[in-house]
């Protein structure tokens, strides 16, 4: 909390009682601190007032009138009616405010009394309604005249109580300083008490706006000064001449790219610097993030230090492994594999026993790493691949039981966490746009569920070219079959379970194209419930050509590089998230010949679905995307702060303050650092 300093009880608060008290904890809210932090959800401008004949419906209002009758309705005549007319004479009723069981306004409200009313009405029958409404007697209310916080409720607190309880704590915040308010005069904003003064009883939108701006800098910057101190402790300096690297790109058969040598340089950076670096490498499907990691390992282990390189899946682990070996192995770089099921107990130990003597260079492994038994004798990174299927909690227990190795992450389509915490000062940022010469942009159709039968003759004609293609669907089994039928929880489960039992789980859809749609052809299947050994053999059998069709679930989203697959048909799309839906397609077009994807749904979509698979449709780009899923989702709980024992956030928002975060970001550093802060002229607003 901002405001943690102010502990009193609201029980000391002026005209708060027991019942308030009680109320008010249903909010979480037991504190002066606690309450001045309940902040509103949004503000409504009552310093205007709208004559009742030009009142419209469906946003707040503020109106003055006269009541012109009572109606009685309900069983029993027991709700009351006011019906409202224009201020001036003989104009007939326009609006109504419906009282629920408020019988006694009756008498406060007598035909004839002139009100000013607060409500946002809706139109029925002709006429303006609201059953939610403030109000006053005669023209001229108190509290009607200014802008109006707007906060959550529940019940036993009305609007009038909680704001006269906030104007009573308002009163406590007097001369109070916060650990804040240095760093927001040198930005040129309102110390925090100040702010949260505005904030609640603002004079005007402008002096709203300067509020809010305030406090969202405040919190971004006690949170950047949280990250900053909870840094691993400084370590000896690595030395390392980089010929390893230089001889290991010079076994290639081409050459990297511009941002490949952009991105080792500012890795490598942060592996020469004091303390560990926790660094995000971005950049799409195919576009050589594998390699730079892998040129990263080999300036480590010249430095006489081990590598562990984690994965969600076999498959990748597999996969990364082999093409480890093929890059490292001819400069003399020792790659093993370690998974949950890629050896025996006698071979397991074998190898833990050889990774503490530091007889292994470099470990390509899934969450096995992550197990108690797992020791290094030198470890000195860690790189973590397709990053958004690890969470908060596995990323913070790799640092604590490795302080003193780097962290590398990386990622295709940086989920909202992962672009929050780079922005909010966990990670630094590395990124490749380029794509290797040759590589083409995929294709991408939308297809409803009823023109399934033209998705199937497209592919046929791809397939009858020689093509390869892959059918996702989100489940492995019928739901009959429970928790295991599902292949990893759908990112956003719009569907009712009906609209879910119309998309084909893969083993039907496997039956169904088998013998029914592609009996010419040889369909594959490969799920989650798999052996290894059945999957492992699957890919092999289409990455081999024996196959020209493999159904599947998400387990194909990693770790698959099949050169002439072309392509991609997902069934339920609207089941999955941005970042799965671009990781599917990003598996398509790797060979010679243009990628393509169908995304079938199911209609009616949501309206976040029809924005999901629209940003599919028009763009390529996995950065763009990660803004959309951003703007589109939240930053949220997806942050992750109360997981890992952070700050949270209640005014700074991510989609609107990426800016003041980046300067709260060099402000914390520059402070701790004893190097000062950045002129206030950088801050808006």
């Amino acid at each position: 909390m901002l405001l943690a300093a102010l502990t009193e009880p609201l029980i000391g608060l002026r005209g708060v009682g027991p019942a308030a008290v009680r109320a008010m904890a249903r909010l979480g809210v037991t504190t002066v601190g606690e309450l001045l932090e309940h902040f509103p959800r949004d503000h409504e401008d009552r310093s205007r007032v709208t004559p009742l004949e030009l009142a419209a419906p469906g946003r707040p209002l503020v109106v003055q009138a006269t009541v012109a009758a009572h109606r009685w309705f309900g069983p029993g005549g027991r709700h009351l009616r006011v019906e409202l007319a224009a201020e001036r004479s003989g104009e007939p009723p326009r609006a109504a405010l419906l009282c629920f069981g408020r019988r006694f306004l009756a008498r406060s409200l007598p035909v004839g009394a002139r009100v000013t009313v607060a409500a946002s009405f809706e139109r029925r029958g002709g006429r303006l309604e609201a059953a939610a409404f403030e109000l006053r007697r005669g023209a001229d209310a108190a509290g009607f005249g200014r802008i109006i916080p707007i906060y959550p409720l529940t019940e036993g607190v009305r609007p009038a109580m909680l704001r006269r309880m906030m104007l009573a704590a308002c009163g406590r915040l007097g001369g109070l300083d916060t650990p804040w308010d240095a760093g927001c005069r040198r930005r040129g904003l309102l110390p925090v008490a100040a702010a949260v003064r505005a904030l609640h009883f603002p004079d005007d939108a402008a002096a709203l706006r300067r509020a809010r701006t305030s406090l969202a800098y405040a919190e971004l910057l006690r949170l950047q000064t949280a990250l900053y101190r909870r840094r691993p402790p400084r370590r000896l300096p690595r030395r390392a001449a980089g010929a390893l690297p230089g001889r290991v790109a010079g076994g290639l058969r081409f050459a990297l790219t511009g941002d490949q040598e952009a991105a080792l340089r500012e890795i490598v950076a942060g592996l020469r610097a004091p303390r560990p670096s926790a660094r995000l490498l971005q950049g799409e499907v195919g576009c050589g993030k594998t390699l730079v990691a892998l040129l990263a390992a080999a300036w480590v282990i010249e430095a006489q230090e081990q590598v562990a390189l984690i994965v969600p899946t076999e498959l990748l682990a597999r996969q990364h492994a082999r093409t480890a070996a093929a890059i490292l192995g001819p400069c003399g770089i020792k790659v093993t594999l370690l998974t949950g099921g890629a050896l025996p107990g006698a071979g397991r130990q074998a190898l833990l026993a050889a990774l503490r003597r530091r007889e292994v260079d470099l470990v390509v492994g899934t969450q096995a790493l992550l197990q108690e038994d797992v020791a290094f004798a030198a470890l000195g990174l860690v790189i973590v691949d397709e990053q958004h299927r690890f969470g908060v909690a596995q990323r913070r227990r790799l640092r604590e039981r490795n302080p003193a190795a780097d962290l590398l992450l990386m990622t295709a389509t940086p989920i909202p966490r992962s672009l929050a915490l780079t922005v909010y000062g966990d990670l630094e940022l590395s990124v490749i746009r380029q794509l290797p010469p040759g590589r083409r942009a995929v294709r991408t159709y939308l297809a409803r569920s009823d023109r399934l039968g033209e998705v199937f003759a497209r592919v046929r004609g791809e397939l009858a070219g020689g093509g390869q293609a892959y059918f996702v669907a989100p489940r492995i089994g019928a739901p009959a079959a429970g928790a295991a039928g599902a292949d990893g929880a759908p990112e956003h489960p719009e569907p009712a379970p009906a609209a879910l039992d119309a998309v084909p789980d893969a083993l039907s859809l496997h039956a169904s194209l088998s013998a029914e749609v592609y009996p010419e052809f040889r369909v594959g299947l490969i799920h989650g419930a798999l052996p290894e050994q059945r999957k492992h053999a699957a890919m092999e059998a289409f990455r081999n050509g024996e196959l020209a069709v493999l159904v599947a679930t998400t387990v194909v989203e990693v770790g698959v590089d099949v050169a002439a697959a072309t392509g991609m048909v997902v069934l339920g799309a609207e089941r999955f998230g941005l970042a799965t839906l671009h990781q599917l397609r990003g598996r398509v077009g790797r060979g010679a010949r243009p990628g393509y994807a169908f995304l079938v749904y199911t209609p009616p979509l949501a309206a976040a679905g029809v924005e999901r698979l629209r940003a599919l449709k028009e763009t390529g780009d996995g950065f763009e995307l990660a803004e959309r899923d951003l703007a589109q989702r939240g930053p949220g709980e997806l942050l992750g702060l109360r997981q890992a024992g952070l700050p949270e956030l209640r005014i700074a928002e991510l989609g609107r303050d990426l800016e003041l975060a980046r300067q709260a970001r060099r402000d914390a550093r520059g402070a701790l650092a004893g190097e000062g802060a950045a002129p206030a002229a950088d801050c808006p607003g």
